[in-house]
């Protein structure tokens, strides 16, 4: 009787002292954050203070508080992770001394989970679906880059991942490595419409457009009589819903003036690709995630959320370095594709051909004026 008092005396000893040293965890961890610097804040978790309790308020419901950590802990962990792409860097920081590894990958989970669940996706990834958001879309285009009907352009990036245990092949990528292969969406602002990071790297960028739900999406839109379509390279098929460059063109012919616009315009995608990654450069392809692959598009999707929400809000995104720029083109695929004769590329080549048309038409007041302006 005496030894089963002891015992339960002591359990109850522990139990308390767990309880008392979660509670200084938690209290060291909130007082180290609430003396960093705004500029130090956003530089570590690349949202504002105000942003990250807005994505507190929006995730309610969908994380738990633990004993250790609350949501808002939880959250900073993971945009932390998501930041560096490194468990060691966060630590080594100071800020999270006091969360053990283990908890912070629970932590990391649970918040991913949460910021890819289809309410938040709904709320910050929106293609649009009537006319009159494709027709704002549509104007934007025009206004920076005088260019009709452009709703969005489309490009694929592979983000690194550890070897799967399973389907090995559907994630090898012809750059010698296994990843995601994410096709984005993003519009003229450099918001990410749409992500898919459903594909595994060995899949190609127009395989991935063909067998997606925008793909039907602008066949529906496009066959209503209605001109809407993305801007691609040459990975993707001419279509009338996707403007791809013209080949071999003469320098100051039409087309060359058309390839030129398309460039301008679809470098938004190739911008956004850049800035998402350096910003979160646990997605540079050099990071690799050392996740499965169902979490490694969730990270993704997750990343592609909280871009949104900081571009909306104007925070300046870090720049990649020159180093991490090489290394991204080195281990970054580049597809060509040649498309076969058929009704459907017949008709994407007329469309272009109208396009190229109007972007000429557009463009010969503004050369006329410039040669009359060097003229003497």
């Amino acid at each position: 009787m005496a030894h089963s008092f002891l015992f339960l005396s002591l359990a109850r000893e522990a139990r308390d002292l767990d309880n008392l040293l979660s509670r200084r965890q938690g209290a060291n961890v909130r007082n180290t954050i609430l003396n960093i610097r705004e500029d130090d804040y956003v530089r570590l978790f690349r949202l504002t203070r105000k942003l990250v309790d807005d994505v507190d308020e929006d995730l309610e419901g969908k994380l738990k508080t633990t004993k250790t950590l609350n949501t808002k802990t939880k959250i900073l962990c993971t945009l932390s992770f998501l930041a560096s792409g490194s468990y060691q860097r966060i630590i080594s920081a100071n800020i999270f001394t006091f969360v053990s590894q283990p908890t912070m990958s629970r932590s990391i989970h649970d918040v991913v989970d949460a910021l890819s669940h289809p309410d938040i996706v709904r709320k910050y990834l929106r293609f649009p679906q009537t006319s009159q958001e494709r027709q704002l879309l549509k104007e934007r285009f025009y206004q920076k880059f005088k260019i009709n009907g452009c709703i969005g352009c489309v490009d694929g990036t592979f983000i690194a991942m550890i070897r799967p245990t399973e389907d090995e092949e559907r994630y090898y990528c012809r750059k010698g490595y296994h990843a995601r292969n994410v096709q984005l969406i993003v519009d003229a602002d450099l918001n990410i419409l749409h992500v898919d990071a459903s594909y595994g790297g060995s899949f190609h960028d127009s395989f991935i457009f063909n067998n997606s739900v925008i793909k039907e999406h602008l066949e529906e839109v496009n066959n209503s009589n209605e001109t809407a379509y993305l801007l691609g390279d040459s990975a993707y098929c001419q279509r009338a819903y996707m403007m791809v460059p013209v080949p071999n063109v003469l320098n100051g012919s039409p087309e060359a003036m058309y390839n030129k616009v398309h460039a301008t315009a679809r470098n938004s995608v190739e911008r956004v690709i850049g800035i998402l990654k350096g910003r979160f450069r646990c997605l540079l392809v050099h990071r690799v995630l050392h996740y499965d692959p169902i979490t490694v598009g969730k990270i993704v999707i997750a990343c592609c959320v909280l871009h949104n929400i900081c571009n909306r809000a104007g925070l300046v995104a870090p720049e990649l370095s020159t180093e991490d720029h090489t290394m991204e083109n080195r281990l970054q695929a580049q597809y060509y594709l040649r498309d076969g004769n058929s009704s459907e590329l017949e008709l994407g080549r007329l469309a272009r051909a109208q396009l190229i048309r109007t972007i000429w038409h557009n463009s010969r007041p503004i050369y006329s004026s410039m040669r009359r302006v060097v003229s003497p």
